[in-house]
């Protein structure tokens, strides 16, 4: 293999572990604060007044993409 290609290899080791660490962060954080995602922040532009008016504590648009609404217990 020439060095071009292990540098590719190595990028998407990289890439991959970084990927699963901000997944396992991600579930961490909905196990622990029993978040419920609720629909598209596009959908509901007032996330947290959305999850605080159906009997949830608060309300975020969480990343990567700021996509969903979830409301948390």
């Amino acid at each position: 293999m020439d060095a071009r290609s292990l540098s590719f290899i190595w990028k998407k080791l990289i890439m991959l572990i970084v990927v699963a660490a901000f997944a396992s962060f991600l579930v961490g954080i909905a196990v622990e604060a029993n978040i419920v995602c609720q629909g598209k922040c596009e959908d509901i532009p007032d996330c947290d007044g959305f999850c605080k008016r159906v009997g949830f504590k608060s309300g975020h648009c969480f990343p990567p993409l700021y996509q969903y609404c979830c409301c948390q217990s």
